[in-house]
């Protein structure tokens, strides 16, 4: 069953990934808008996230960094959070994981509460966090 099941993650991965590298979230309504900003007006932490798996896919890091700060972070935290078991065997370490230590996710919650307030300020510097 947990074949079946990761056979299937992984195709719905692969389709997805295809999915956002063909169409462009700013010029396809087949992606959903966000909820946050269509009722309040104000960017949440995941605004432009849409539009930056388009960049990354198409290898545009300056558009990932431009329509979300926070993702190209959010990626390496994902990669580093699989590749770290595969070299700590691999490799004989014995290397901690970051990210189960205690205070982590506090603040990985302080991170994204500062860059959701700071996004919304409309001050230069700060609306350069602003989705492009």
């Amino acid at each position: 069953m947990r074949i079946f099941l990761r056979t299937g993650l992984l195709i719905l991965f692969i389709g997805l990934a295809v999915l956002f590298f063909v169409l462009d979230p700013t010029e396809n309504a087949l992606f959903p808008r966000c909820v946050f900003h269509s009722l309040t007006g104000y960017y949440c932490p995941g605004c432009g996230s849409q539009r930056a798996i388009h960049s990354m896919l198409h290898l545009d890091f300056a558009g990932v960094v431009r329509n979300n700060v926070l993702f190209l972070p959010a990626v390496l935290l994902v990669v580093y959070h699989y590749s770290h078991p595969i070299l700590n065997k691999s490799l004989n370490w014995k290397l901690p994981n970051i990210l189960y230590l205690k205070q982590t996710p506090w603040i990985i919650l302080i991170v994204i509460v500062l860059f959701w307030v700071l996004r919304n300020i409309p001050y230069i510097p700060f609306s350069a966090l602003v989705p492009n």
